[in-house]
């Protein structure tokens, strides 16, 4: 039997073509890539600027209750969406212009990207808009706290509502936001086809998938239609139009994105957008449903949602680093990896994406550097499972020694510290990166081991990251007084001395650089400098003086 992964609508070119919205799209997509480089720019000049128009700042409100100008961002997109559907994900979505980007490289390499038709899939955007929106509301609930008001941020609050200077508070770095846009936007759209990080994994997407049910503006049937699919044939969303317009005389289907292509394929002009009553549930209903099939079994629908969610566990949170929808879209791409390996094993025959990996039972000369990239895959997630499990249970341990350090418990601080030392020391052996975090841990740790001065390396390690982090540097201070380097000692305390203005953090940190010139001074003294030990015994002192 063949098994391939090529979509089954018949490849229908529109006969006319009136109009090219795609160009238009184009164009408002590449000013979003402009405004955000503008807004980058204006931080960067003045220090100072609008807080990020960014979605996800929707999480910070419905946890904190602060107002956001992401926030009021989400409401106008969502009420945009209540009028006219998803045209803000077509027309003004970032991730988007990647995809359609990709979709467009990849047919430049005569690769179709025709967006893969999964069951599974199609739910993990409503589970995710579950577990980031509704959920923490629950939980709230079961707990008895009471649900955050909404209220507004001074400028002068740790988080502000509408100005900031930490233009990056609620933002990826840039190796991360780099990672997410070549998984979400490029391999997501290979492996899976055009669309499919909106149908597959945005949550986002999926609240405005519910807004479009309620809205009027739909893409409708203006004058004659012969049902020819041509406008089935250019939709990048996967969506039946000219059944859906055949049956109910516009689109119902929450897929749909507004980009308007199917306007422009018509090759009649039938088409167009107008107003009408709202699909609701329309798509529900069986006459309403598309008679085309998935493209997986039921058994590899499993398959692919036990290894998304073996990857999301895998991949969420994995140094620290990998956010919640990039471990979602490589979830994802690693199911539908399993089912190729799946079928790769069991049939004779198998393509994917129009090229052949299996014929007759023997594997092609691509289809050979395709299993060994997918064993190199499955090491490195193997690899990536081991270290994520040691950085969860090493957390776990580090949080345990914390509350036993505070409560003054000596026994539960006993036996959590080497089961935290264990598993932190081997995911800073093993691991392909090793976050800051997992520094100021270990750096931490050391200090009550057989080994204090093995934590140098990790504050050296945090300092080199941020060199303003007075705190790490009088902790570095106090391990080279140890280990007996005190010239060094003496260096870093010095970059302390007047560092600071007299706030009552730079107080707190006075105080203790002044305890730890006196033991400077006194390994000083011990070593016959006497001369130098009087300095840092007045150093500390008039450190200690300046504390209000």
């Amino acid at each position: 039997m063949e098994s391939s992964m090529s979509d089954e609508t018949v490849d229908l070119e529109p006969r006319a073509r009136t109009r090219n919205y795609g160009r238009w799209r184009a164009v408002t997509l590449s000013a979003v890539y402009l405004l955000m480089g503008l807004h980058v720019a204006h931080w960067s000049v003045k220090g100072r600027t609008l807080a990020p128009l960014e979605l996800n700042e929707l999480m910070y409100t419905l946890e904190l209750g602060i107002v956001t100008a992401g926030f009021l961002f989400m409401v106008v997109v969502v009420v945009s969406s209540l009028l006219v559907g998803r045209f803000f994900c077509s027309w003004a979505c970032h991730i988007l212009a990647l995809q359609d980007l990709c979709a467009w490289l990849l047919q430049r390499l005569r690769i179709r990207a025709k967006p893969l038709r999964s069951r599974t899939l199609a739910l993990v955007p409503f589970g995710a808009m579950f577990y980031m929106f509704v959920w923490p509301q629950i939980a709230r609930v079961a707990r008895g706290e009471d649900l955050p008001r909404l209220h507004v941020a001074s400028d002068q609050d740790p988080w502000a509502s509408f100005l900031t200077d930490d233009f990056w508070r609620n933002l990826p770095g840039p190796w991360t936001a780099g990672l997410t846009f070549l998984v979400c936007g490029f391999v997501i759209v290979y492996l899976l086809g055009t669309r499919s990080f909106c149908n597959y994994v945005c949550p986002y997407g999926a609240v405005f998938a519910l807004a479009d049910r309620f809205a009027p503006g739909r893409i409708q049937v203006k004058g004659d239609c012969t049902s020819c699919g041509c406008c089935t044939a250019v939709c990048q969303s996967g969506v039946a139009v000219h059944e859906e317009l055949q049956r109910f005389g516009n689109v119902v289907d929450p897929r749909c994105l507004k980009d308007l292509d199917c306007l422009a394929a018509c090759p009649t002009g039938g088409l167009g957008f107008g107003f009408t009553k709202p699909a609701l549930f329309s798509s529900w209903r069986k006459a309403g449903r598309s008679a085309r099939k998935a493209h997986f079994s039921l058994g590899e629908e499993g398959l692919m949602a036990a290894v998304l969610l073996g990857g999301l566990l895998v991949f969420r949170g994995l140094y620290d680093t990998v956010p919640f929808l990039l471990s979602l879209s490589l979830g994802a791409s690693l199911g539908y990896g399993a089912v190729v390996c799946l079928r790769l094993v069991r049939d004779v025959n198998v393509a994917v994406r129009g090229r052949s990996l299996k014929v007759g039972g023997r594997l092609t000369p691509l289809g050979r550097p395709a299993v060994l990239g997918a064993l190199l895959v499955g090491v490195f997630v193997a690899h990536s499972g081991f270290v994520r499990y040691h950085e969860v249970r090493g957390a776990q341990a580090f949080d345990e020694l914390r509350e036993a350090r505070a409560t003054n418990r000596r026994d539960a601080f006993v036996r959590a510290l080497p089961r935290a030392l264990h598993h932190l020391t081997t995911c800073h052996t093993w691991g392909l990166w090793h976050p800051v975090s997992l520094h100021r841990r270990l750096a931490a740790i050391y200090p009550y081991t057989a080994t204090p001065g093995a934590s140098e390396v990790h504050l050296d390690a945090i300092l080199e990251a941020d060199p303003t982090d007075h705190e790490s540097r009088l902790r570095l201070a106090r391990v080279l007084v140890h280990v007996g380097r005190l010239a060094e000692a003496g260096r870093e305390l010095d970059r302390i001395d007047g560092a600071t203005s007299g706030d009552g953090e730079a107080a707190s940190l006075r105080r203790d650089a002044g305890r730890v010139g006196r033991m400077l001074a006194r390994a000083l003294a011990q070593r016959g400098l006497e001369a130098e030990a009087v300095v840092r015994l007045e150093q500390a002192e008039g450190l200690e003086r300046r504390v209000p």
